[in-house]
């Protein structure tokens, strides 16, 4: 398992059960002077399920550990109640389990009778890992399980100290034994993705981000976020935001303050209270206050969220989150946002705070995330990520706590408030009412008086300068009264005067006129004041649509919408006399930055001002742009140049190597300007360097740049930095390389992010430059492998057929295909390819081929080709040959002669001679046809026949002149054979001399003469044929052992015709005894 998802073993406390106990045993076996050196060890916790093991208990055992003689616990604060071993720390005690050293036999006898246990399966480890281990606890020893681990140079076990070290330890191996593992809890959940790798520095910064840092102003609430520690709670959420929280709506609908603790601590401050509920109290608020009146309930609404401190000093406060909410596990709903997790402190502290521990938790994100490799941006990881904190220190970062002012709720709901409040003196109270000569204006009816105004009956009272800023917010210029001046209520006059606020602030309207109503004889109060629109240079308009006097001084809320874009909330103006004032922290909901595809991650922007301390702006935002990295931006604000925010944009660093640049907000306009860059060769596999400079302007970024590509298969080529629909883009055309396989072709290449991951990718189509073949080759560039390929109708020479053609930089298997990735960024580019083909050698020969491309893109024909099961090579002939004949008549008597007649003769047929079991192989290069090489074996099939006919004719006929007519008996026999002469041909053919066949082919056999007897008659009337018929009367065989045959040579040249003349043929005649087999005959007949 992981580091990061490693068991952060619980560490105990000074003074816990099993710490004395494991002391005690130490005391017994070897009693020591020195100072306690254990006080933390493992307590035995309720076995709980593992999140390695849901089936049973955890196998990891607690961890006790002894911190050096100057510390008081290993713990990071000792403080806590307990603490946890680093997850990245107990993740290596649990691989290593087991694996030290035993204890020493001198040490061991005496141990063991002492426990009275068996200690064999005891390891001690006191190597350089238990170095590390220790330090980290901050120990010089520390037990889990049956595994001791000692600090280096902690002393040897023949000594005093080291025996009562050594049975320290022990006695925590015997209370573990049996125990179940604290339950797991992860410093980062769930673990980072497996592209992402760990190095050796990895295990350290991980440490450091278990650990919550927390400013000055929470150190008093450190026993509260430890305890979120302890129980696995205090951890930042993934996706963390703030939407709903509202704190102050919460504090406001849920606190209450009581009425009877309002009167109690009215009376223990010597204020009258009266018995009406709607009657009025006057007091002065806190030191240094004017004296008010105000009604019982009005009093529990202002005490709700007081302005003064404890002290009685003028102080703003806000609703804070005790355990800030960005680590309380919640977002804006939960046990995080509710009532019993807020209290109010001082604006200035509470600004800081949130800000302090964000700052601290993002820098020791970064170094962790500087160790991965590739390193991720912090902004996803967070969105995908929880922060588990195991452990919580307080610093002295942010505003000091000695400077911090708060209140509690029990505070505020019990009044504790009103402890500065005191009672007005008589002369701070004044005459209630006025004369005909002195006319008193009261802040409302029945309140206190602001001003005196002295005249002459009928006379409009004199304004001096004092006079005329009675009501702090207005410069009086005149008072006109009525003749009803004297009567109780009713209008008795108005009041004109200009607004008197601070030059920052200019009012529409400066002048206005009030109504003036009766408050008692010769008093009244301003009745209805109207509305005031005002315009702050450094933000925007706010208007206040009502607007009250309260103890002699304007009071009114408006709302003021920032003129920046940035600030997308509205900020609640408070007018205070002439004091003006806002506040409010901005936080990501509540930021908007109007630029396409951007996300604001994390904000904190405190924007106050009071008219004492000015304008006040604050804070960062960290906002990322899709496609193209992260940013922040810092608030501030100038005298001359009002609110600005100054900061920088890294772009993707798992992209550039020079990623960051300036960034700016002004004059309501978002800058950038810098220089990006890649320096590494191949960080992004396919791009060899990159520069760019980037501008953003009207709010719209601009690049111009170029990255140098190493893809392969091209010449020296770049495509360009810029901005897309998308973002930023690198991408282009360019032009491919030849090579064996492709003449010319263009590539369209990109640089984009896959599942988190930048690669360079390009398609794009080639010429090819293989002859043959005429359609274009598809192109393709990812992760490293360039692939083209064509698989179509190929034709050349004596080739057509089907191809498939490829070019790879991959290796390329037995089987012609590619596979895996290149096997080094410079692999060349070879080219691979096979198919089939018909391939027309010659006229006579014709057959289908396989095909294979060579590395060098040259295309060969190698093996057997597959032929028709026969090839005629010639026509079949027919021959005749007369080998002996005689024919005579021999007068008998006057008209009648004896014809006597005979003859031998021999025919024969040849063909068509064929080639069949045709085994032929080729090798053809079309580049090099006159190469091409055919060799093979072949049957050579001539079907022939050959015969003999034999005859013989013997008759009477009578002879007259003109007509003649014969008969007689006709003997013939014939002997024969037909087959196919045979012969094994040897083909052997280049283009150069063609095919080339000598054989001799030959039948034989050994027949039998079948021999016929036919009777004829022929009659013939003047030369013509008038009656000639034949019957044939019997059939016999005759004769054995008569050997006949026939020989003929077979030659044949491409090119040539075939023949075969009378001469070639070679007859084997047997020797035939015509008279004797005619008697045999004979003798046979009759």
């Amino acid at each position: 398992m992981p580091a990061y998802a490693r068991p952060p073993a619980r560490v105990s406390q000074p003074g816990e059960n099993i710490e004395r106990e494991a002391e005690a045993h130490a005391a017994a076996v070897a009693p020591t002077n020195s100072p306690h050196p254990t006080p933390d060890s493992a307590p035995a916790p309720v076995p709980t399920r593992s999140t390695e093991d849901s089936a049973g208990a955890s196998s990891a055992a607690n961890v006790g550990s002894t911190p050096p003689p100057a510390s008081a616990s290993a713990s990071a604060d000792a403080n806590s109640p307990s603490a946890r071993l680093p997850a990245y720390a107990a993740g290596r005690v649990e691989a290593r389990r087991g694996r030290g050293d035993p204890l020493p036999a001198d040490a061991r006898a005496p141990l063991e009778d002492h426990f009275g246990r068996d200690f064999a399966d005891v390891r001690l480890h006191s190597d350089a890992e238990a170095a590390r281990l220790t330090a980290a606890l901050g120990a010089r020893a520390f037990t889990s399980g049956r595994d001791i681990y000692l600090a280096p140079g902690t002393v040897a076990s023949d000594t005093e100290e080291g025996r009562h070290l050594l049975a320290h330890e022990l006695a925590h191996v015997v209370q573990q034994d049996g125990q179940a593992a604290a339950t797991l809890a992860r410093a980062i959940e769930p673990p980072p993705p497996a592209r992402y790798h760990e190095t050796e520095r990895s295990a350290a910064a991980l440490a450091a981000l278990d650990r919550l840092e927390i400013p000055a102003v929470k150190a008093r609430h450190l026993p509260l976020y430890s305890g979120l520690a302890q129980a696995h709670q205090l951890k930042r959420v993934r996706g963390y935001g703030r939407e709903g929280a509202d704190q102050r709506s919460v504090w406001s609908r849920q606190v209450e303050v009581g009425a009877d603790a309002v009167r109690e601590r009215l009376t223990e401050r010597g204020i009258p209270v009266p018995a009406d509920p709607s009657g009025r109290v006057r007091l002065k608020l806190h030191r240094g206050a004017r004296t008010t009146s105000k009604r019982l309930s009005e009093l529990q609404t202002l005490l709700r969220i007081p302005e003064w401190d404890r002290e009685g000093r003028r102080r703003d406060f806000q609703v804070d989150h005790i355990v800030e909410l960005q680590v309380s596990g919640q977002m804006g709903s939960g046990v995080g946002n509710s009532v019993e997790n807020m209290e109010l402190l001082d604006q200035p502290s509470n600004s800081s705070s949130g800000g302090t521990i964000r700052s601290s938790i993002y820098r020791k994100l970064d170094g962790f995330l500087d160790t991965l490799e590739p390193r991720p941006d912090r902004a996803s990881f967070l969105r995908g990520h929880d922060l588990v904190f195991t452990s919580v220190a307080a610093t002295g970062a942010g505003s000091a706590a000695t400077g911090s002012a708060w209140w509690t709720r029990a505070e505020i709901e019990q009044a504790h408030t009103l402890g500065t409040a005191s009672a007005p003196t008589a002369a701070e109270d004044g005459d209630r009412a006025g004369s005909a000569e002195e006319f008193i204006l009261s802040a409302a009816p029945g309140g206190i008086a602001v001003g005196r105004f002295r005249h002459s009956p009928g006379a409009a009272p004199t304004i001096g300068a004092t006079q005329a800023r009675a009501l702090a917010g207005l410069r009086i210029t005149a008072i006109a009264l009525t003749d009803l001046t004297g009567t109780p209520d009713g209008p008795v006059g108005t009041l004109s005067a200009e607004w008197d606020l601070p030059a920052d602030w200019q009012p529409a309207n400066p002048a206005i006129t009030i109504s003036l109503q009766g408050d008692g004889e010769y008093r009244g109060y301003p009745s209805a004041l109207p509305g005031l629109d005002l315009e702050y240079r450094h933000l925007s308009p706010v208007s206040f649509t009502r607007i009250s006097t309260e103890d002699g001084e304007l009071y009114a809320e408006g709302t003021l919408t920032p003129s920046i874009p940035i600030l997308a909330a509205p900020l609640t103006v408070q007018l205070r006399g002439r004091e003006l004032g806002f506040a409010l922290d901005y936080g990501p909901e509540q930021v908007s930055l109007p630029i396409p595809r951007t996300t604001i991650d994390d904000a904190w922007v405190s924007v106050f001002y009071s008219t004492t301390r000015g304008l006040g702006v604050g804070g960062d935002i960290l906002y990322s742009i899709e496609g193209a990295g992260s940013g922040e931006l810092g608030a501030s604000v100038s005298t001359g140049g009002g609110v600005a925010f100054e900061g920088g944009f890294t772009f993707d660093p798992a992209l550039f190597d020079r990623a960051r640049v300036r960034a700016w907000w002004r004059d309501g306009r978002l800058g950038a300007e810098g220089t990006i860059g890649i320096d590494t060769p191949d960080k992004i596999r396919g791009i060899r360097s990159a520069t760019a400079s980037v501008r953003v302007d009207e709010g719209r970024w601009s690049f111009n740049g170029s990255a140098e590509l190493s893809v392969p298969g091209l010449s020296q080529a770049s495509i360009a930095i810029r901005q897309g629909e998308g973002g930023l883009e690198l991408a282009g055309d360019v032009a491919l390389a030849t090579n064996p396989a492709i003449r010319s072709g263009t590539l369209h290449v990109e640089c984009a992010q896959t599942d988190g991951e930048w690669k360079v990718a390009a398609s794009g189509t080639a010429q090819p430059a293989i002859p043959g073949v005429d359609a274009e080759l598809a192109v393709t560039y990812a992760d490293g492998a360039f692939d083209a390929r064509f698989s179509g109708a190929f034709r050349r020479g004596m080739l057509s057929g089907q191809l498939s053609v490829g070019a790879t930089n991959r290796a390329v298997a037995a089987d012609g295909s590619p596979g895996g990735p290149p096997s080094a960024p410079d692999a060349p580019i070879v080219v691979y390819g096979s198919g089939s083909a018909t391939v027309r050698i010659a006229p006579w020969l014709q057959g289908s081929a396989g095909l294979r491309v060579a590395p060098d893109g040259e295309l060969t024909v190698s093996g057997e080709i597959a032929l028709p099961d026969s090839l005629e090579i010639f026509s079949r002939l027919e021959y005749d040959k007369r080998l002996f004949g005689m024919s005579t008549q021999i007068p008998i008597v006057p008209g009648v002669v004896a014809e006597v007649g005979g003859n031998l003769s021999a025919n024969a047929s040849v063909g068509p001679g064929a080639l069949d079991r045709l085994a032929v192989r080729i090798e053809y290069n079309p580049a090099h046809e006159d190469d091409t090489h055919v060799t093979g074996e072949a049957h050579l099939e001539v079907p022939a026949q050959a015969g003999l006919r034999l005859g013989a004719r013997a008759g009477v006929g009578l002879g007259i002149t003109g007509a003649s007519a014969t008969g007689g008996l006709e003997i013939g026999g014939a002997l024969g054979i037909a087959g196919a002469a045979e012969a094994g041909v040897r083909i052997d053919w280049m283009p150069s001399r063609g095919l080339e066949i000598d054989a001799e082919a030959a039948l034989h056999a050994q027949p039998r003469f079948r021999f016929d007897v036919s009777g004829y008659v022929a009659v013939t009337v003047l030369g013509a044929s008038l009656y000639d018929e034949r019957i044939e009367l019997a059939a016999y065989e005759l004769g054995s052992g008569l050997e006949f045959g026939v020989r003929f040579p077979v030659t044949y040249r491409e090119g040539e015709p075939f023949d075969l003349s009378l001469d070639d043929l070679e007859f084997q005649v047997p020797e035939v005894d015509p008279a004797a087999m005619i008697r045999q005959l004979g003798e046979t007949i009759f």
